[in-house]
């Protein structure tokens, strides 16, 4: 059974990788856009294939022969048109099984952009006729990393998500949920939102931040506007900006304040909670 795996580079999709290659799973293929990390997939027994989401020689050199997809496409505006592309080569090349990677709430009418391509991507893969399975992670704690150099530096650190509460989830438990799908038909057919074990707000990660760390760590949070200005200003364009104030406000209403016990339904395994990601993940890297 061949695999591919896009976005095979990525947060999600390295991990992806390590658990197939923790698997000895025989078979899997990785598209890479950049030639320069070849060697990344390599090093987990993947199979490298170089092209980007735009190159339809190359995402038809990636799919043929391959029966599942995992796809993982970038925040950005792109984003549509990318998986798009991948979906019609998947059919085009007889592929059985798409598991996606999508968004929290993705929704053709929801509060973001990004919230907004998903959900168009999702109607255009159920639509297809493929068998699929959609996850929906809700905000990752690797986003931290973020503010990993302000909160080293000024033991404070902000985002624009008020005080509101999230069901905050480790990416390496979206990556587990996505290698076990790929893995078996037992999911097909259904939309899961993954989350961690708790909702938690950032004013409560700076809590536990400064009690794993042993230095006071302060949230200060800052308006969805302010965000906005500071990205645009930056250079990250409109489409950037706009994705982190909207989820700002959304986040900052509730909108994210849920949890689900999906993760251990799919893997068998208990979600991470935000004090493993920080002793495991995050305190490591500081």
């Amino acid at each position: 059974m061949t695999i591919l795996v896009t976005g095979a580079t990525g947060t999600i999709g390295s991990e992806i990788l390590r658990l197939f290659a923790e698997r000895r799973s025989p078979d899997i293929r990785a598209l890479v856009h950049n030639p320069n990390k070849v060697g990344q997939v390599k090093a987990h027994g993947a199979i490298p294939v170089v092209g980007g989401f735009e190159d339809k020689e190359a995402l038809v050199s990636a799919t043929t022969g391959v029966k599942t997809i995992i796809l993982i496409t970038p925040a950005d505006a792109a984003a549509v048109d990318q998986a798009s592309n991948v979906i019609k080569a998947a059919q085009a090349s007889g592929v059985q099984r798409i598991v996606r990677v999508s968004a929290i709430k993705a929704d053709p009418h929801g509060p973001t952009n990004n919230t907004r391509a998903h959900g168009k991507t999702e109607a255009e893969l159920i639509e297809s006729g493929l068998n699929y399975v959609i996850l929906r992670p809700n905000l990752f704690m690797q986003n931290l990393f973020m503010a990993a150099d302000q909160i080293t530096q000024q033991r404070q650190y902000s985002f624009a998500t008020g005080e509101g509460s999230m069901g905050m989830v480790d990416t390496r438990d979206v990556a587990a949920c996505a290698v076990t799908c790929a893995l078996t038909d037992q999911w097909d057919g259904r939309v899961y939102e993954l989350t961690g074990p708790e909702p938690l707000s950032y004013v409560d990660v700076a809590k536990i931040l400064s009690e794993q760390w042993g230095k006071p760590t302060q949230y200060q949070p800052v308006a969805p506007e302010e965000i906005y200005k500071w990205i645009k200003s930056a250079g990250w364009g409109e489409w950037m900006a706009a994705l982190a104030r909207d989820y700002g406000r959304a986040y900052a209403m509730g909108w994210g304040n849920f949890t689900t016990p999906h993760i251990q339904e799919i893997t068998g395994a208990k979600p991470r909670s935000f004090r493993q990601f920080t002793q495991e993940v995050f305190l490591p890297a500081l």
